[in-house]
């Protein structure tokens, strides 16, 4: 084990984020040390840890695909603005969120900044994406991409004359529709986006064509953004 004081993932009293926690309780009227010491310990170090351990994990990640990707290299990296913003804005993100899931998301975005060529705008909107979705969003968009794909939606399409894809999706994806309003919230949600052609899923089509994309070239690009690099995948949603 490193020594501590080689260690940059150590506990730091400086942290930018409990050093603004600090700052902002300490400048309320009448809010004594315990308040302070107590959001301090409760929601400053926790987060300082998700970082932590968020970052070590990436690299971790890193280093076991560098000797399949070339940009994923050191070298190569410490010349790649793109992946290194991409890195620190990933790092704040996995501090505001519970889900692992969420977190495998930012590891890709991170991988993928150095693997796959994208202009710095559309980095930047796909960053902003990913700070507003959920993984249900990303599992969502993954579906309406190639619903083809998915044996029991090409199952249900197959048995169908007409029909909706959201009683393919409540077929194919039940944990998905199990809430009707989160449902059409992250309907809206992709759409407003630009990253689907449809704002609702509900109107009725021929079986084949319940199958057709519904993502926009954009929604392609940030899949692909968002995709582990070893297997071009979305990580499952874990609910959180």
């Amino acid at each position: 084990m490193r020594p501590k004081a080689t260690d940059p993932f150590n506990n730091r009293p400086e942290d930018v984020l409990n050093k603004a926690i600090r700052a902002g309780v300490g400048a309320l009227p009448v809010v004594g040390s315990p308040l302070l010491e107590f959001l301090a310990f409760v929601i400053g170090d926790p987060a300082q840890e998700r970082r932590d351990d968020f970052m070590k994990e990436t690299v971790d990640r890193v280093m076991s695909l560098e000797s399949k990707f070339k940009a994923l290299r050191p070298d190569a990296l410490r010349e790649n603005e793109q992946f290194q913003a991409t890195f620190i804005q990933s790092a704040r993100i996995a501090t505001t969120t519970a889900s692992a899931a969420k977190k495998k998301l930012l590891q890709n975005a991170i991988l993928n900044s150095a693997i796959i060529s994208v202009s710095e705008t559309i980095r930047q909107i796909f960053m902003q994406n990913l700070d507003r979705i959920t993984p249900q969003h990303a599992v969502r968009l993954n579906f309406v991409d190639k619903p083809a794909g998915n044996p029991a939606a090409a199952a249900s399409a197959k048995g169908m004359m007409m029909g909706s894809l959201t009683s393919i999706i409540e077929k194919a994806l039940p944990e998905m529709y199990s809430n009707k309003e989160i449902f059409d919230r992250i309907c809206v949600d992709l759409y407003s986006m630009g990253l689907t052609t449809n704002e609702s899923f509900g109107g009725m089509q021929s079986g084949s064509g319940l199958l057709d994309r519904r993502t926009t070239n954009l929604g392609q690009s940030f899949l692909a953004f968002i995709s582990d690099p070893e297997t071009s995948q979305i990580p499952p949603d874990d609910h959180s």
